[in-house]
């Protein structure tokens, strides 16, 4: 009887020992995964779309933002004219940057995607309305990624005496002629001049107005057409990163 009451007590208390230790293992090994998750979740986490009032207008953006650290540069992504912010999404502009420790917002420009268009009544023009973005999404050393359509808002600002920019890079953009050849030649900003080696339309505007820029570096992308960072995104975003790290 007694020995058969030892052996009673002696299983009981290995099982409660057994219970313990699978309960260690569950809470042990599970919260590590969930730490793990959660940081991956962190630093791939679509961020967005959020909207900002704009002089009234409800403005779509993106805003890809590294978790730990504040990012040296912020790179603002415009949009030709058949494009919007769902194309650096889809392109992997916003992630590429993101990994890389940049500060990556995307947005539709008024009238476009997402964004409602600009009341003609409220006089915002092209600059003042990029201008008040850069101010409320509470961007610092920013550099500019204005392809096409976008120029006309880029353009502006660039040229602009109170212009608080790192960097530019333009993609064949319009309104090139806007300014005078000897206006790019006194620019002093860092540009990334981007165009696609079949873009019979603005390939010679590219060679002639953004070549002329002192701290230029012209990249064109083989057999590209206008929005030529579509045909090689490789090149694009190692020409684009390559770029970015020169002007830290």
């Amino acid at each position: 009887m007694i020995m058969e009451l030892n052996v009673y007590i002696n299983r009981t208390c290995l099982y409660i020992i057994l219970f313990f230790f699978a309960g260690f293992l569950i809470v042990y090994l599970g919260g590590s995964f969930s730490e793990e998750s959660a940081l991956d979740t962190t630093m791939t986490q679509l961020q967005g779309p959020y909207h900002i009032d704009i002089s009234g207008t409800k403005i779509a953006y993106y805003d890809y933002s590294p978790p730990s650290s504040s990012p040296h540069l912020t790179v603002i992504l415009l949009h030709g004219m058949r494009f919007g912010k769902e194309n650096w999404k889809t392109l992997g502009t916003l992630d590429t940057l993101l990994k890389n420790g940049y500060r990556a917002i995307a947005v539709d420009l008024p009238g476009y995607g997402d964004s409602e268009p600009v009341l003609e009544a409220g006089g915002l023009s092209h600059e003042e309305f990029l201008r008040q973005f850069i101010a409320t999404v509470d961007s610092v050393s920013t550099v500019i990624v204005s392809p096409s359509m976008s120029g006309q808002f880029a353009i502006p600002l660039v040229f602009s005496e109170e212009a608080v920019l790192s960097g530019w890079v333009p993609v064949a953009p319009v309104s090139m002629k806007s300014h005078k050849l000897s206006e790019y030649q006194a620019l002093q900003l860092p540009v990334l001049a981007v165009y696609g080696e079949n873009d019979r339309q603005f390939r010679s505007e590219v060679e002639e107005y953004l070549a002329a820029i002192p701290k230029v570096s012209l990249v064109m992308i083989p057999g590209g057409s206008h929005p030529c960072y579509l045909d090689k995104p490789d090149m694009w975003h190692q020409s684009l990163l390559h770029f970015l790290n020169s002007i830290k």
